[in-house]
């Protein structure tokens, strides 16, 4: 290999760790929900990160809202914040859940 083939991928590499740094897994605002679900929220300019029972991590995107803040994503998930309530719910979810801030564990 070339020289030019590792600097593209060292670029690439800084990148993503850069990206992963930005986040730390125990930063944002904590809530459990109505029905044991358990979210991480790190709200970002126009979106929020939501962590998921401290596994996957879901980009959501500020949607006009009446009445407090909304976020979405495309594949159904909406995440609405009124104040320190926050109602979470999924495509796969029949019914949203309440959820309420709870301390964030270290």
């Amino acid at each position: 290999m070339t020289m030019r083939m590792y600097i593209p991928a060292a670029a690439v590499s800084a990148l993503v760790l850069a990206g992963c740094a930005s986040v730390p897994a125990r930063t944002g605002t904590s809530y459990e929900c109505s029905s044991g679900t358990r979210l991480t929220v790190n709200y970002l300019g126009n979106g929020a990160l939501v962590r998921v029972n401290g596994g996957r991590t879901m980009t959501l995107a500020s949607t006009p809202s009446n009445s407090g803040q909304i976020y979405e994503n495309k594949k159904g998930v909406r995440l609405h914040r009124q104040g320190n309530q926050v109602t979470w719910n999924t495509a796969l979810r029949s019914a949203p859940e309440t959820c309420r801030v709870v301390a964030t564990p270290l």
